[in-house]
């Protein structure tokens, strides 16, 4: 009898602690925010160094799915600018306490104040998750097949400096285009 109790107290304790555990990642991790970023972008196909704003958001669906959305307007040397509105579906799950796991496809229209406009899909993946008690940092690895396409790999930092607000840090690395990109964003 005190065997069985042992056990089923060892199973209740571990039970608890992960539900702790995927309440605090869910709680942390969040799939509902909007932002506003300057994004400063190099496109080397065209020797093109172009900046301005991007809103961007997530939206979560239920507890795996969530749509986001965003929209650039870039402007430039030489004449060379770009308006780009991306929205799309992705999936996500935890990945310890304090990550998550996550990919997305979305539907892009890149247009250009000089040249051709485009329209492709984004693949992405990516992992997210809390590094230190305010600090969240992401990695993610992205396709985009408008234009010539450009794979990005990308990373960045949210100091949480309010419970519902954080100061962004990002920055991509493609094989076509590279950013860099500071702004805030609110989770809801």
């Amino acid at each position: 009898m005190k065997n069985s109790i042992k056990k089923i107290s060892m199973l209740i304790a571990v039970a608890g602690l992960t539900t702790s555990a995927t309440t605090m990642a869910a709680d942390r991790i969040s799939y509902n925010y909007a932002g506003v970023q300057f994004v400063d972008q190099d496109v080397d196909d065209y020797d093109c160094n172009q900046d301005g704003l991007r809103v961007n958001g997530s939206l979560e669906l239920n507890d795996d799915f969530f749509v986001l959305g965003a929209v650039s307007d870039l402007s430039g040397n030489r004449g060379c600018g770009s308006e780009t509105v991306r929205a799309g579906l992705g999936y996500h799950t935890l990945f310890g306490a304090d990550s998550s796991i996550y990919g997305a496809l979305s539907f892009e229209n890149v247009s250009v104040d000089h040249g051709e406009s485009d329209s492709g899909l984004v693949a992405a993946v990516g992992l997210r998750g809390f590094v230190l008690n305010k600090l969240e940092a992401k990695v993610e690895l992205a396709h985009h097949t408008a234009h010539d396409g450009n794979t990005v790999l990308g990373g960045g930092v949210a100091y949480w400096f309010a419970p519902r607000f954080a100061v962004t840090g990002d920055v991509g690395l493609g094989s076509e285009a590279s950013e860099v990109a500071v702004g805030l964003r609110m989770n809801f």
